[in-house]
């Protein structure tokens, strides 16, 4: 059962990872990439596009991470499956923090907090052996879908 699901909430979150932001534009040169948090705070008059071309690279880089997760050794190996999915998570709360957009800004913060929430699910039923710890997977996997879409939303118009 663990292995089961553990295989679907990986699949889905590799899937729905790698379209978090599909409409963004995806080029940007290393420096924009480079920015910490003090420089976002400082551009705040960010437009749209810049951000998500910012934040949609590291989302993505970060998401292309989650596509080299091996399913069938989840269960061999709970620990470094929760650890690869965490840098995934911290990737994309990078992301959130880089970009000076505040629409932008809590898009990504969203989906970073969806992340984090399956995060946390997902190393409770792999690492922790709590089967009912899953029941929470759909109302989860269904806030990422939320908020990736949202972002992709926004991230396309």
């Amino acid at each position: 059962m663990n292995r089961r699901i553990a295989a679907f909430t990986i699949a889905a979150v590799a899937v729905l990872g790698l379209t978090a932001c599909s409409g963004s534009p995806s080029s940007s040169d290393d420096s924009s990439t480079k920015s910490d948090s003090s420089t976002a705070e400082q551009n705040t008059d960010q437009s749209v596009a810049d951000a998500c071309t910012e934040a949609g690279a590291k989302v993505q880089a970060a998401s292309q991470e989650l596509s080299s997760l091996d399913v069938s050794a989840a269960a061999a190996d709970p620990q470094g499956t929760v650890d690869t999915f965490s840098k995934t998570v911290d990737a994309i709360g990078a992301a959130a923090e880089s970009v000076g957009n505040p629409e932008v800004k809590a898009a990504v913060g969203d989906v970073y907090d969806d992340f984090g929430a399956l995060r946390d699910v997902l190393s409770k039923v792999l690492i922790d052996q709590d089967t009912a710890a899953a029941s929470e997977m759909t109302t989860i996997m269904a806030d990422v879908q939320e908020s990736s879409t949202a972002l992709s939303t926004l991230c396309a118009g």
